[in-house]
């Protein structure tokens, strides 16, 4: 499923350290991160919690460069990223980092399988390249009879799965999921939580999500806490008794 990782299985995958990131609107001054360290490992599935405006969705873009810090370190495979140029950044992107969006953002003129080709035509795959790495993710995430639909024609669990099929096209180090599971009923949802765990174990994938979802919670290796733009805690899903409606750490 993946190419050669940019880090050995035993080294960091993700290094983040002293990362501020600061808004300034007129005379006011947000910190919406405030000194952030964390280590994540290749092949980890790491859950980030907090609640709207702890600063998870800022950490979140950072580490998957879609933004740059203001101040501080984001190493991936020990690449920093705030040292890239933003065509530099782009390209980085396009090969190393998978995204997963809530309300999956595919292009409802196209059918499931030129949503998933598209990435790599970005990548200047060819055509029958393009087509066989698509229609290879889409059979990996359990929609091989459904390649030739539109997302209209899909249900939101199945669109939800395009969606993670097309983050897989270019054979990403590191996948990151935002919410994926919240416009998901119980079944299709741990249909997706079952994708991310087998990326995660058996594909060496590192699996990064922002997410209340108690299921997803319990497959995770460990999760951060963010609160008021730092890291408030970092809990090792081992320890604890995660439960639908509940945690006890």
């Amino acid at each position: 499923m993946t190419d050669a990782p940019i880090a050995s299985a035993q080294e960091l995958i993700v290094r983040v350290s002293g990362v501020d990131k600061v808004y300034r609107t007129g005379h006011e001054t947000v910190y919406a991160l405030k000194g952030i360290d964390l280590d994540i490992h290749r092949g980890e599935y790491l859950s980030i919690m907090g609640p709207s405006g702890s600063g998870k969705s800022t950490l979140f873009n950072v580490i998957g460069a879609l933004d740059k810090p203001t101040r501080g370190e984001v190493a991936v495979g020990g690449v920093s990223l705030p040292k890239l140029s933003s065509g530099e950044l782009s390209y980085f992107r396009c090969r190393h980092i998978g995204y997963v969006f809530q309300n999956y953002n595919l292009i409802q003129s196209l059918t499931a399988l030129e949503n998933v080709t598209l990435p790599l035509t970005f990548i200047g795959a060819d055509d029958a390249e393009a087509r066989r790495r698509a229609m290879e993710v889409l059979d990996f995430v359990g929609l091989s009879d459904r390649m030739t639909h539109n997302p209209g024609q899909l249900s939101g669990g199945q669109q939800q799965r395009v969606a993670i099929a097309r983050a897989l096209a270019n054979r990403p180090t590191i996948l990151l999921a935002d919410e994926p599971t919240a416009n998901l009923d119980l079944k299709t949802g741990a249909m997706v939580i079952d994708i991310f765990k087998k990326l995660s174990s058996e594909h060496g994938v590192t699996i990064i999500t922002a997410t209340h979802d108690h299921k997803m919670l319990a497959v995770s290796d460990r999760i951060v806490d963010i609160a008021a733009g730092q890291v408030a805690r970092i809990r090792n899903v081992r320890d604890m008794d995660i439960r639908v409606g509940r945690i006890d750490a």
